[in-house]
């Protein structure tokens, strides 16, 4: 199968569905207050002293069961970026530059904590950049939930990536991985640098920034702003089409 050389169909798509109006820069909310820290009580009582066993009797023997690690959630971490960045979006997604560029591919820390890694080139994939205080994004993630929740599904055959960026301990819905999983969002997600190295590398600009990737590891379109979980289910399956010679 070739993959799609020709950007014209997925961008005219794209203009139909992505509410530009609706991202987020970076300073358009007002800090949030910080979140209330809880007391944690005092132990009251003493552990009960078992009696220990007469020297008549041999103790029984127990096997010792391994802790299971848990992840524990993480809001920012370290990351490995592989291959060139795709430089500034430019004057409109018609004119991107960075199109048919390779994407870099990605190593870092998922938000519950576990290591991650995407590697472009597998399959057609999307990734979606979230602040946790853009009211955009709020309403992103509330509006795929409620798709997904009422039986919709997006096409087979493709991956969608979220990256947490530009997280800020003073601002709205920190920290970023209670907010993720308060509203039940079921896709994988990754946790940006605190330099924000990963939405630099891409070229973000706005949030929601949404990117999607040919199923070659190419560049075939960047924007920001929403995009109803019916247009992203489109821009999918023009992702999925093959190639037009």
């Amino acid at each position: 199968m070739k993959f799609k050389r020709t950007v014209h169909r997925v961008v005219a798509l794209l203009a139909a569905v992505l509410l530009l109006a609706a991202a987020c820069g970076g300073n358009d909310d007002e800090a949030a207050p910080a979140p209330t820290e809880v007391e944690t009580p005092m132990a009251t009582e003493q552990p009960t002293q078992l009696a220990a066993p007469m020297a008549t009797e041999q103790p029984t023997s127990v096997a010792t069961v391994p802790a299971t690690e848990v992840p524990t959630p993480v809001e920012v971490a370290p990351v490995q970026i592989f291959g060139s960045p795709l430089g500034p979006i430019g004057e409109s997604p018609e004119a991107d530059p960075a199109f048919g560029q390779p994407v870099p591919g990605l190593s870092g820390t998922s938000i519950d904590g576990s290591p991650l890694e995407w590697t472009p080139g597998e399959r057609p994939a999307a990734i979606v950049f979230l602040a946790h205080w853009c009211p955009a994004c709020q309403a992103e993630v509330v509006e795929f939930t409620s798709w997904l929740a009422a039986g919709n599904n997006l096409p087979e055959g493709v991956d969608l990536l979220s990256v947490v960026t530009l997280v800020d301990p003073d601002r709205d819905y920190y920290p970023p991985s209670q907010w993720l999983a308060d509203g039940g969002w079921p896709f994988p997600v990754l946790v940006d640098s605190a330099d924000n190295e990963i939405a630099a590398a891409y070229g973000q600009a706005g949030t929601p920034f949404w990117v999607f990737v040919f199923g070659d590891g190419t560049l075939a379109l960047r924007g920001s702003g929403r995009i109803p979980p019916e247009g992203l289910a489109e821009l999918f399956d023009q992702l999925l089409a093959p190639g037009e010679g």
